[in-house]
């Protein structure tokens, strides 16, 4: 039985390990933008490193917010289903990327550029939020 149990949790590390390590840019991106368009914050988590800074700006002000204080943000934030959104990808090789995320609201559009950094699986590290 103990064998049994070893081998189950063994197996189970070891999914949970790959998944993570698996998980490509295009995925981090695709959690990111089903948060900020469609509400959906449940993969959110797993896509920010714990370290992130959100920088928005508006006009001369700038507004720095954490993981913890982004999610809970985004969990109160409004939808908007018609949004349109254009990915870029500026830079990118095996550990680092820089991706520019154009959301097009009725009347404006706001720009994100995401950092992604990959030690155990992609993760977002910072982002730098503006508006045209």
């Amino acid at each position: 039985m103990a064998g049994v149990a070893l081998l189950l949790v063994c197996v189970g590390a070891n999914a949970a390990k790959h998944t993570s390590a698996g998980q490509t840019t295009d995925d981090v991106v695709t959690a990111y933008i089903n948060a900020i368009a469609n509400g959906k914050t449940a993969d959110l988590d797993k896509v920010l490193d714990n370290s992130v800074q959100f920088n928005t700006k508006h006009g001369s002000d700038i507004t720095t917010l954490d993981k913890t204080e982004l999610i809970n943000y985004l969990k109160n934030d409004a939808v908007y289903p018609a949004v349109k959104t254009n990915t870029t990808v500026m830079s990118s090789d095996d550990a680092n990327a820089k991706i520019k995320v154009e959301f097009q609201y009725d009347g404006y559009t706001r720009v994100d550029v995401l950092v992604l950094s990959k030690t155990f699986g992609w993760k977002i590290n910072s982002i730098d939020s503006s508006t045209k």
